[in-house]
């Protein structure tokens, strides 16, 4: 299994992201793993007190595109070009064009948000310009429910999603309920149930609600390929001692 610190950048810091209630994301705090918010030292950070050097970054103004959108890449390039690390990035990609604009800045792979994109065309689209493999999918998820901006993807069953994608041989696809982020209410969802009893080819990755190392061993038993974690890290519950049980 994967193990991969989220790093949500707002502004030029590392935020403590809850529920998906991002106008009340804070620097991060009273934390075990970085006593600074600024994102190059909550990498290092990562790096060096877990030993983890793959990254999830959600860069959180190009996501909600807001005014100053792009305060966040210079940040973000100055940890792509360490590359000892790998970076998956969700910079709330609309476009084929502004997928190949991300991966400009030197990160490995970038996210594909239900959320944020125009159509599942997209998808593919890239898919044909730089391969699956530097591609994931988030399934961004709201009591269950599918979040998209595109009314196609909003009334599309989960597993429906699922069989557009397989065949496009992603790196991974990333089931995350943004209503469990930050809430430490377990990592588990009926949707993520629904999409690993199909056992799919492509990796899945779960998001959100990790309590504990517990939730982790769990979803490795699950065949679940990658967990994404922050609160756990943050507040020292899962440490450098718990994740050889895991990886």
């Amino acid at each position: 299994m994967k193990v991969i610190p989220v790093l949500d950048i707002l502004d030029g810091v590392v935020v403590h992201g809850v529920a998906g209630k991002r106008k009340n994301y804070r620097p991060i705090e009273q934390s075990i793993i970085s006593s600074s918010p600024e994102p190059f030292i909550v990498a290092s950070n990562f790096a060096e007190k877990l030993g983890l050097k793959t990254f999830y970054i959600a860069d959180l103004n190009l996501i909600q595109k807001t005014e100053n959108s792009n305060c966040n890449e210079n940040s973000i390039r100055q940890i792509a070009q360490n590359k000892r690390w790998k970076i998956m990035l969700d910079g709330g990609v609309e476009t084929v064009n502004e997928a190949i604009k991300l991966f400009s800045w030197g990160v490995d792979k970038v996210i594909l948000g239900t959320e944020t994109i125009e159509s599942l065309e997209t998808v593919s689209e890239l898919v044909k310009v730089v391969g699956g493999e530097k591609i994931l999918v988030s399934i961004d998820l709201v009591n269950g429910q599918i979040l998209a901006k595109n009314e196609r993807l909003q009334k599309m069953p989960l597993l429906e999603l699922l069989e557009f994608i397989e065949p496009l041989q992603l790196y991974a696809v990333i089931v995350l309920d943004i209503r469990k982020v930050g809430k430490s209410t377990g990592p588990i969802s009926k949707p993520l149930l629904e999409i690993l009893a199909r056992k799919p080819k492509t990796p899945i990755f779960a998001g959100g609600g990790v309590r504990n190392i517990t939730d982790v061993i769990a979803l490795k038993k699950m065949a679940v390929g990658g967990c994404l974690i922050a609160t756990a890290f943050h507040k020292g519950i899962i440490t450098k001692d718990n994740l050889p049980l895991v990886l």
